[in-house]
């Protein structure tokens, strides 16, 4: 403040307007501005694509030019004045990606908002119309997620950049480049997700090879004996609910996910306390996931391990639902302590493996407990047990974690596993290869449908588009509802312990009443209540399976009515299935001793055994299955995402060529490009195609 106590005061030039009155005259001229890009829109919307046009354009094209020429003088006027006040308009401080996802999240509002259970605010909304409602949301909803996720991940990205990064790197995808300027060029976005995908496909070059074992098969040891280090903790039991992925890293770190979804950075120490029953016990922190970085050599190549949760009793059962348990594997590696023999549990293990496609080999932990002689009998009694049992040639190899047996682990590591993960790389570049040609198919029929149209002729097709787009619709907005579903599904199950106690007596009583005895061991008790556990959670895996094979099956007769090549597989599908947490009690059950309860009826019995469970893990039965819920939770969230993108990037492109064939579709057309581009994809004759699959699968 100046001495005498009063404030500088600006001094003002000659003509200047004061602070608010320069504001005023700023806001005024903004507004100016809007309005006439307001008009400068009117005039275009003859161009316009949009469904909805507000105006009837009842001027020639050279009144609009002269109308243009107007507001260009008014906007230069409008310059002037405010340089007249020695003002500049403001430069822009809103990125137009922001002003994008913000428009998008007022149309993803608007979309919700015509949800059935919105609509009945209108009034009641007709059975027969729910299905196409939804699906009508599930549309619309596919289309503004794929421009956002075009917005905030493929601006960033740049997808035309990773597939010349993917060429430089040696693989041979100059059709897919080529495929990717096309479309581009002629707006068809529908097929952007298909080349994300097989581009992702690409960069993930990894082999995931998951191992199973018996409590005490010595899993973590050989796996820090593998990668010669000592981050996985032995010698005590693991929480066997936590599965812990090993992948290449220049420094070892460790992290870990929970069932909130939150992820922290661990130190070993910390690390070695979570995964264990000791330092975590019952898994109170509700851990779901455990991952560790190690500066290996023998994973810099790509090679994943996965120290996986045993089956236990799921594996004995060997039924179809069982398969969602299952790691999304390339390959298993089943230990069996070499001192002990093949079991029903190790039987189940591979039995599910082979149901689900997964390749396994066997391994003979422990190896040092036997003379060479006797290791070599007891590999050959394994594998004729196997070969009896499930009549399967599996390979059984001798292993050990000892430093003075690392002989035999590196034989098994360079003789088997580095030649599989070849071959897998191999087997997956042959898959995309053939996932290039149906797609190269695909976009030759899309411009074909195109350029028809633009020459006003009437493409071959559909006789009922109608139908078929009707068709697409239910299927998207059945599997788009699974969301919900499975939430719902999920919570309730997070709330039913009684259900589950009631389940397990049930399965108790029988038994007693069957086998006429009046115990129930603690290993018993806990084997039923995990079966109930299972069996209310196969059942709802079990609709979502068909929900997704209805889906599929649809989309495999609109493809063949279409005559399209590019058709999805149930298979993928089923992968996204896998890796369903499972429930784990860290404690047993106290043994139930029924005694004279048992000449009372089963009514007495059952209330018997039920209250000695509730007494004895009935709080602790409570408390898991609300941790578990949110963890499948969290799943099923992964799953839906997954499984609608797979789903849509077929569906939109599906409905994309029925607008074109009905003549909905207002495509900009330039029909000599078109023309030229089309012919450049049909150069590439089925013979070229063929030499794709060889040159990448030559790669490796």
């Amino acid at each position: 403040m100046p001495e005498n106590g009063f404030e500088a005061v600006k001094m003002r030039r000659p003509g200047e307007l004061n602070e608010a009155q320069q504001r005023r005259l700023l806001i005024s001229c903004q507004y100016i501005d809007k309005l006439l890009s307001s008009i400068e829109s009117a005039l275009h919307s003859s161009a316009s694509p949009s469904p909805f046009p507000r105006y009837v354009v009842d001027i020639t094209p050279a009144h609009a030019r002269v109308l243009e020429d107007h507001i260009r003088r008014i906007r230069s006027q409008l310059l002037y004045a405010l340089d007249w006040q020695q003002m500049k308009p403001e430069p822009p401080e809103i990125p137009v990606t922001r002003a994008i996802t913000t428009d998008l999240g007022f149309i993803d509002i608007a979309i919700e908002e015509l949800r059935p259970s919105y609509m009945r605010g209108s009034g009641a909304v007709p059975e027969d119309a729910v299905a196409e409602l939804n699906g009508v949301v599930h549309e619309l909803r596919s289309l503004v997620q794929g421009m956002e996720r075009y917005v905030r991940q493929e601006l960033g990205m740049d997808l035309e950049s990773r597939l010349r990064k993917l060429e430089e790197t040696g693989h041979n995808i100059a059709l897919l480049r080529l495929i990717e300027q096309i479309i581009t060029r002629h707006g068809l976005v529908e097929f952007r997700s298909r080349i994300d995908s097989l581009a992702l496909r690409l960069e993930d070059n990894n082999l995931e090879v998951a191992l199973f074992g018996r409590v005490s098969s010595g899993k973590s040891s050989l796996l820090n004996a593998l990668l010669s280090t000592n981050v996985l903790p032995v010698g005590i039991n693991p929480i066997t609910a936590v599965p812990t992925k090993l992948f290449y890293g220049p420094a070892l770190q460790t992290t870990v996910a929970y069932a909130s979804g939150r992820r922290e950075t661990v130190t070993i120490e910390e690390f070695g306390q979570l995964v264990t029953e000791q330092g975590n016990p019952g898994n109170l922190r509700n851990l779901v996931r455990a991952v560790v970085e190690v500066p290996s050599p023998r994973l810099k190549q790509g090679i994943v391990l996965v120290d996986t949760p045993g089956l236990g009793s799921l594996a004995r059962r060997g039924s179809a639902e069982t398969l969602a348990y299952l790691p999304s594997c390339d390959l298993a590696l089943l230990l069996i302590d070499a001192g002990s023999s093949l079991n029903e549990e190790d039987i189940g293990t591979l039995r599910l493996l082979y149901e689900g496609g997964i390749p396994a080999i066997v391994l003979l932990s422990k190896a040092d407990l036997l003379a060479s002689g006797d290791l070599h009998q007891a590999a050959h009694y394994i594998q004729g047990q196997i070969q009896a049992e499930l009549g399967l040639h599996v390979q059984v190899h001798a292993v050990s974690s000892l430093p003075d047996q690392a002989a035999l682990l590196d034989h098994f590591f360079e003789r088997e596993l580095l030649p599989r993960f070849e071959q897998a790389r191999s087997l997956r570049n042959s898959s995309i290869a053939r996932k290039i040609g149906a797609l190269h198919d695909s976009v030759i029929a899309a411009l074909a449908a195109i350029t028809d149209q633009a020459k006003r002729r009437g493409p071959e097709g559909p006789t009922d588009v109608h139908d078929l787009e009707e068709q697409l619709r239910l299927i998207t907005g059945e599997i788009g509802e699974q969301r919900t579903v499975l939430s719902h599904a999920f919570f309730r199950f997070g709330e039913m312990p009684g259900e589950i106690l009631g389940e397990a007596a049930d399965s108790a009583v029988a038994w007693m009443l069957q086998s006429q005895r009046y115990n129930a061991s603690s290993m018993q008790l806990s084997e039923w209540l995990h079966n109930a556990v299972w069996k209310a959670i196969a059942l709802i895996l079990e609709d979502v399976r068909t929900v997704g094979k209805r889906a599929i099956y649809t989309l495999q007769t609109v493809a063949q009515e279409m005559g399209r090549t590019d058709i999805p597989s149930w298979e993928e599908v089923e992968i996204l299935l896998r890796d369903v947490p499972r429930f784990e009690l860290a404690t047993l059950p106290a043994d139930c001793h029924a005694g004279p309860w048992m000449f009372l009826g089963r009514k007495f019995l059952r209330y018997r055994v039920r209250k000695s469970l509730e007494e004895s893990i009935g709080f602790l039965v409570e408390r898991e299955l609300h941790l578990y819920g949110q963890a499948l939770s969290q799943w099923s969230d992964q799953f839906v995402n997954k499984i609608v993108l797979y789903v849509n990037s077929y569906a939109s492109a599906y409905r994309a060529q029925l607008h074109r064939i009905a003549g909905t579709s207002k495509d900009s057309v330039d029909v000599a490009q078109l023309e030229r581009d089309l012919s450049l994809l049909l150069r590439w004759t089925t013979e070229e195609l063929a030499n794709v699959t060889e040159n990448i699968e030559r790669e490796v």
